[in-house]
């Protein structure tokens, strides 16, 4: 509904702005020290700029600690088979599946998948081939699905890599 003049409306709209601009001083304020060691090395960034090395930051670390799985299963990963127990709908993102599977030792363990189901794990007790870390059987995956896999990797690299572009190169992003 359009502002019509009224002094509620304006309250509404004076309120909402101080509201916006008290977060945005927060915001500001808290990139203090980033600001401040960026300034020290020669650098003046913007405000997004410096959210924009700290969203990639965060990000390369979930993907590097993803690929450090990976590269350790591909080194000692054993093989067991595996069952869909539960298909996960709880995220905005797709359905992924829960597997369970049992280690040499004879323990069961249990796994959030991070690819989405496929026509082979989307029922609950689909069998599936799992490569897991017999020194810490909680590290486990899929077997298989590896352009999925890869296209999943590329896509979290490429958003690290253009956070880190909008960061770095000054003019992309106006103060």
């Amino acid at each position: 509904m359009a502002n019509t003049g009224s002094p509620v409306g304006a309250f509404i709209e004076q309120s909402g702005t101080a509201f916006w601009a008290r977060v945005s001083e927060a915001f500001h304020q808290a990139l203090f020290p980033f600001r401040a060691v960026a300034e020290a090395v020669g650098g003046h960034p913007s405000d997004i700029q410096i959210w924009c090395f700290l969203c990639g930051v965060f990000f390369l670390v979930l993907v590097a600690i993803q690929t450090y799985g990976d590269i350790v299963l591909r080194r000692r990963g054993a093989f067991a088979t595996g069952k869909v127990v539960r298909i996960d709908k709880s995220s905005d993102g797709p359905d992924t599946p829960v597997i369970e599977f049992t280690d040499r030792l004879g323990k069961t363990w249990r796994f959030e998948s991070h690819l989405p189901v496929n026509t082979t794990t989307r029922n609950v007790g689909a069998l599936v081939e799992v490569m897991y870390d017999p020194l810490h059987p909680k590290r486990a995956r899929e077997v298989g699905r590896s352009l999925t896999k890869a296209v999943h990797l590329v896509v979290w690299y490429a958003v690290v890599a253009g956070l880190m572009v909008l960061a770095f190169l000054p003019g992309l992003i106006s103060n």
